[in-house]
């Protein structure tokens, strides 16, 4: 049986797809996913997304921001650049946006700067957030409670942390996005933990596709790259772990999903 899905983060203008792209998207269709929201990580990249969206109106959607990674390397017109985009009818969110100390791309300085400018602008455009975070919970947590009015209306894309964390992001309003980690035995620890804390109904699940592919399914298809038909084997590990089935995961995670997303509803 197949159960609707929605994937609320795939990074399909990814370089890995230019080859099969459309077939990636009607496979994903095909196995039962509703709507695909397409995240962007630069203004050159939510153009590539707001004009794949445009091919499949009301299956695919985009969001437009700016990557910590890229916050070194964004025009000084970005905020304008972002406005414009963020105005498109395809644009269901801001983001990808937040703070990555992990890699450092980009220098602190940047990174805080261009996250505070999109969390402004975000209260502008009325658009929920699409956050990443990573080594940066402190700084993350203490800009969103600044700059962002209560309860904060976004999602924390990719989550993998602690039940510390966890607790801390639900507390100032945030649904929480679980990807493929969740599958992997070799560093899910923290989240397993986590989850347990976790409400159904601020959860939503994602594929991050390319990456993230789930470890087992990697193994069988002997392969690396992620693609959004896929996110049932999410949607199966979360029905298991919080003690239900996949048809429920589904029913709540969709509701979520628009409950966020006002243009999904």
């Amino acid at each position: 049986m197949i159960h609707p899905l929605i994937d609320i983060g795939a990074n399909l203008t990814d370089h890995s797809f230019d080859h099969d792209r459309k077939a990636v998207i009607e496979n994903a269709f095909d196995k039962g996913l509703e709507t695909i929201i397409v995240t962007s990580s630069s203004v050159k990249d939510a153009k590539k997304s707001i004009s794949l969206a445009k091919k499949y109106p009301g299956k695919l959607w985009a969001t437009a921001g700016i990557h910590p990674h890229n916050a070194e390397l964004t025009e000084k017109s970005f905020e304008r650049d972002l406005t414009e985009l963020l105005d498109q009818n395809e644009v269901i969110a801001l983001g990808e946006c937040g703070l990555d100390y992990y890699r450092n791309f980009s220098s602190k300085r940047s990174q805080r700067a261009v996250f505070k400018k999109q969390l402004i602008l975000s209260a502008k455009v009325q658009l929920p957030l699409f956050l990443h975070q990573r080594d940066a919970h402190d700084e993350f947590l203490s800009m969103l409670k600044e700059h962002c009015n209560y309860p904060v209306k976004g999602v924390a894309h990719c989550f993998t942390g602690t039940k510390e964390q966890l607790k801390s992001y639900l507390d100032i309003g945030l649904y929480i996005g679980i990807t493929g980690w969740v599958c992997d035995s070799r560093r899910n620890v923290e989240l397993l933990d986590a989850i347990k804390y976790l409400p159904k109904d601020r959860l939503l699940i994602e594929t991050d596709a390319p990456y993230l592919m789930p470890r087992l399914l990697a193994k069988q298809l002997k392969t690396r790259r992620n693609e959004p038909q896929f996110l049932s084997e999410i949607a199966n590990e979360l029905a298991g772990l919080m003690q239900t089935d996949i048809s429920e995961i589904s029913a709540i995670t969709l509701e979520n999903s628009k409950n966020l997303f006002d243009r999904l509803g």
